[in-house]
């Protein structure tokens, strides 16, 4: 700074005394001594590039290039393209990029130089345009890791001949990747790949679950305990005929005490025409009544004896009959009722029968 401060002193007292000098040798100074050039910039204040920087490192670019060394080349047509941005220096950038294997790189230089190709650069837009194609269908590298490793690799439903880990070159596009192993459940993913990317597919492979156990089975169907056969309706036994015996023996004595009666009423008769009196009448009347009595309760006994001999047997109502059933049954069993109904008068008798259907 010392040094500096004297410097500009010197400095102004020189222009000072060649101000003055030139005042008084004006033409002779003006001969002597042309106008000073302009004082050099400072020396920590760099020089901005310029065109001429950019067309120097396009030139060396373009020697590097044909000499194979693409890096160095790389790097100078870079430089130039951020000086002034240019179809030629993007064209090479892309040529660089392609010749070192940084495809993707590559076709996005390649995009910048197709957009706006010179004319009289028709030729190199062509040759470039093809080769984006063969840039873009070009495949990507899919490295596969599955946990625990040795899983099978399916793609699109084709097997890869190697477990995982394993790397598999697959077209742009979308993928249906699935990994699987023997005792573990299966993975499914969906992968988008990119022309010449690489990019990593994990997956952890869960064990198969166990099995649930197995359910209970069903209780056995119930089975109804067959219901026990209906008891065999008790055999009728067949009617005693003796009623009917002794209502007839009845009927006949009956019949015959009613015949003897009636023979002496006869008789009484006879003498009392012969012979009227009180006596003779009342024994006519009794004898005639007991007469009239007998054979009542023969008429009787005989029809009761009738009865009992023509009625069949009662066959008993089965076990299940409804109601309405054993009504009908019980009217129908009831047959012919026949109730036997003496009757006495006060100069007759007789005996009558009372029949229910």
């Amino acid at each position: 700074m010392i040094e500096q401060s004297i410097r500009i002193r010197s400095q102004i007292l020189a222009a000072i005394v060649g101000a003055a000098f030139a005042l008084s040798f004006a033409p002779i100074a003006a001969a002597a001594n042309p106008p000073a050039a302009n004082p050099p910039a400072d020396a920590t204040t760099a020089a901005k590039p310029d065109l001429a920087t950019a067309k120097k490192r396009y030139a060396e670019g373009e020697k590097k290039f044909k000499s194979s060394d693409f890096s160095g080349a790389l790097a100078d047509f870079k430089v130039a393209n951020e000086i002034k941005s240019a179809p030629q220096a993007e064209r090479y950038i892309g040529l660089c990029e392609d010749s070192l294997g940084h495809l993707p790189e590559a076709a996005s230089w390649f995009d910048k130089f197709l957009a706006h190709v010179p004319e009289k650069m028709a030729v190199q837009g062509e040759e470039i345009r093809k080769r984006v194609a063969e840039i873009k269908a070009y495949p990507g590298k899919v490295h596969f890791e599955s946990n625990p490793a040795g899983a099978s690799v399916t793609v699109d439903g084709k097997l890869q001949p190697a477990p995982t880990p394993t790397d598999v070159m697959l077209a742009p596009g979308p993928h249906t990747v699935t990994l699987a192993e023997q005792g573990r459940l299966p993975a499914e993913k969906q992968i988008d790949v990119a022309f010449a990317s690489l990019q990593t597919l994990t997956a952890d492979l869960e064990p198969v679950p166990p099995p649930p156990p197995p359910a209970a089975p069903p209780p056995p169907p119930v089975v109804a305990a067959p219901l026990p056969p209906a008891p065999p309706p008790p055999s009728a036994e067949p009617r005693s005929k003796v009623p009917a015996y002794v209502t007839g023996a009845l009927a006949v004595a009956a019949a015959g005490v009613g015949t003897a009666f009636g023979i002496v009423a006869l008789n009484d008769k006879s003498d009392f025409d012969k012979n009227p009196t009180t006596k003779k009448a009342d024994d006519g009347d009794t004898h005639a009544l007991i007469a009239d009595m007998a054979f009542g309760v023969a008429l009787t006994f005989g029809v009761t004896s009738a009865v009992l001999f023509l009625t069949k047997d009662e066959q008993p109502a089965p076990p299940a009959a409804t109601a309405a059933s054993e009504r009908k049954q019980a009217a129908k069993s009831k047959g012919l009722i026949v109730t036997p109904t003496p009757w006495v008068g006060l100069h007759s008798g007789g005996a009558g029968v009372v029949m229910q259907f």
